[in-house]
């Protein structure tokens, strides 16, 4: 028990049978442990080393159980791409803040190849081509020429001279 106590400490085998005092330390004076018998505190590791044995066991089948591959390849060939996509493919599902820091992603990562694709046009002088695409009628998008949505997205996003256009929500509403 407790420090002062006068209760004697607890045994989980039975006192010591007539005859065995001729072992050494099993006498009266032995204390708990001493090879009297078998006290809690030694119980519980013997317990705890048992857990302890089958736990590294389960990790160890566990470990030997996984797939293992070494994708290897030159610098920007895509082998964490395809180890992405194995995540999504086949890994935990995704919570809604995550799928929402995704769409930020995605959005973000359109917005600049549109700025540096307009940004080239200009640079490589193609806007008399996007003329010569509206002049045919090809490529109208919506109710806008090519130029004109050429023009409008460049003044937007590359001289940064026209406010944005409103936002649409895009969530269902219910």
């Amino acid at each position: 028990m407790g420090c002062g106590s006068s209760a004697p400490a607890q045994t989980t085998s039975p006192p010591a049978a007539a005859g065995t005092a001729s072992r050494p330390g099993a006498g009266a004076g032995a204390g708990a442990g001493a090879g009297g018998g078998t006290n809690l505190a030694t119980t519980g590791n013997a317990k705890g080393s048992k857990n302890i044995d089958y736990a590294l066991r389960l990790a160890k089948f566990e470990e030997e159980s996984k797939i293992k591959l070494l994708f290897l390849g030159a610098g920007e060939s895509g082998k964490s791409t395809i180890f992405k996509q194995m995540r999504l493919l086949y890994g935990p599902g995704r919570s809604d803040d995550d799928l929402r820091m995704y769409g930020v992603v995605a959005r973000s990562n359109i917005v600049v190849a549109i700025k540096k694709l307009c940004i080239l046009c200009k640079n490589l002088e193609m806007e008399g081509d996007l003329d010569a695409e509206s002049e045919g009628g090809e490529g109208a998008v919506g109710k806008k020429t090519v130029r004109e949505a050429y023009d409008e997205l460049t003044a937007y996003l590359v001289d940064k001279k026209v406010p944005p256009p409103p936002t649409i929500d895009l969530e269902p509403k219910g």
